[in-house]
């Protein structure tokens, strides 16, 4: 596999989305109520001059992204905690899906994130027909926290932690 993982930039910003828009309609069956205002947030996100993100080449393509946001108290309302970050998102195209390539595209977010000085890692999960996510952060050392929550959707998502 000759995965390059690097930072994203603004030139890379609709190939991020492109993935995640891709992977999204795929993992949900095509439905997808929110689609436009999430899609445009996520831009917003990527644009962001306090976060960061990483994407994964196979050659010239872009095939999988992570985006990193600052950490924030009350639930992501409160002020910025030190030395830890926000696993926002982290998407591979379906058909690369069980290739390795979310792993690398995270140990590379993991390793920028203690970089910056954040080692603790934050992100929220769904809980329900996600096993293949659950598998990946449980083999980087991401425990659940107990927090739990729903979904734009009314789905059950859980908050994980990866601590240094």
């Amino acid at each position: 596999m000759g995965i390059k993982v690097r930072l994203g930039g603004t030139d890379d910003v609709a190939a991020a989305l492109s993935v995640y828009e891709r992977s999204n309609l795929v993992r949900r069956g095509g439905r997808w109520a929110s689609r436009a205002q999430r899609v445009a947030q996520v831009g917003a996100n990527l644009r962001d001059d306090t976060s960061w993100f990483l994407v994964a080449e196979d050659g010239t393509e872009v095939v999988a992204m992570a985006s990193v946001l600052p950490f924030r108290a009350d639930h992501g309302a409160g002020p910025v905690i030190p030395e830890a970050s926000f696993l926002d998102l982290i998407y591979v195209l379906p058909d690369r899906w069980g290739k390795g390539i979310g792993g690398v595209i995270l140990d590379a977010a993991i390793e920028e994130a203690a970089r910056r000085g954040s080692p603790r890692i934050y992100l929220w999960t769904h809980e329900e027909d996600n096993d293949r996510a659950h598998r990946l952060y449980l083999g980087r050392e991401f425990t659940r926290t107990g927090v739990v929550g729903r979904d734009e959707a009314g789905g059950p998502v859980a908050e994980w932690i990866r601590d240094g």
